[in-house]
């Protein structure tokens, strides 16, 4: 496993930083093509949602709440994989998930220039298997019901994750207020707690969707080394 240090020196020194246009140009299609497909699918499986699942409100909320808990988990689990494996130039994953995770150790502030499609685009990529599993599951009974819910919220909090990360980077005046509300209710990632990410020796709070699940993956990431 590669240390987060020497991930960054790599990066640093011109691996993954100053790529042409041309060599970003499949990248930012891949990214848009990921947006539009997360929008189709989640849509479908909305109205799926809507048109046939009838449950009472409580579950929909418990459902709603383990899938932000599951999306802050994916969000710890992948930040820490892309940060500690591979390099940029991993067949199919460099480019379009290492580099950005790798860019973001070089400058902090990069992710607040991103517009949506490259802020967001490689979660809604990550997310359309689950979004796929959310439109194809059957509906035949309340518990399927309950199933599809967690996934379609699971993959709508996965690409909330990334936009979680950017506005705890980005100035307060440039944060929606219900944004900033949110980060005070510590329903997102607040900036204080994410700070601790860019942190010597940058090996902790991983987690970039609410931030709840930082301490125990910390704790399970020490053990595990």
């Amino acid at each position: 496993m590669t240390t987060k240090a020497a991930a960054t020196t790599s990066h640093a020194g011109g691996d993954a930083s100053g790529e042409s246009p041309h060599a970003a140009t499949p990248r930012r299609l891949i990214d848009t093509a990921a947006v539009a497909a997360f929008a189709l699918l989640a849509a479908a499986g909305g109205y799926r949602f809507i048109a046939h699942v009838d449950l009472p409100g409580p579950l929909v909320l418990a459902a709603a709440l383990a899938a932000w808990v599951a999306a802050d988990l994916f969000s710890g689990l992948v930040h820490w994989a892309f940060d500690s494996f591979g390099s940029i130039r991993t067949p199919i994953l460099g480019r379009q998930f290492i580099q950005p995770f790798r860019e973001h150790h070089v400058d902090e502030r990069a992710i607040t220039r991103h517009g949506f499609a490259e802020t967001n685009g490689a979660s809604c990529l990550a997310a359309l298997p689950v979004l796929g599993a959310a439109a194809l599951v059957p509906l035949s009974s309340p518990a399927l019901g309950v199933a599809q819910a967690f996934l379609l919220l699971s993959a709508l909090g996965v690409l909330a994750t990334n936009q979680c990360h950017k506005w705890a980077h980005s100035d307060p005046d440039r944060v929606p207020r219900l944004a900033r509300l949110a980060q005070r209710l510590r329903l997102v990632l607040r900036p204080e707690e994410h700070r601790r990410h860019h942190m010597r020796p940058f090996d902790t709070h991983y987690c970039t969707a609410s931030g709840w699940l930082n301490a125990p993956l910390n704790a399970f990431l020490k053990a595990w080394r």
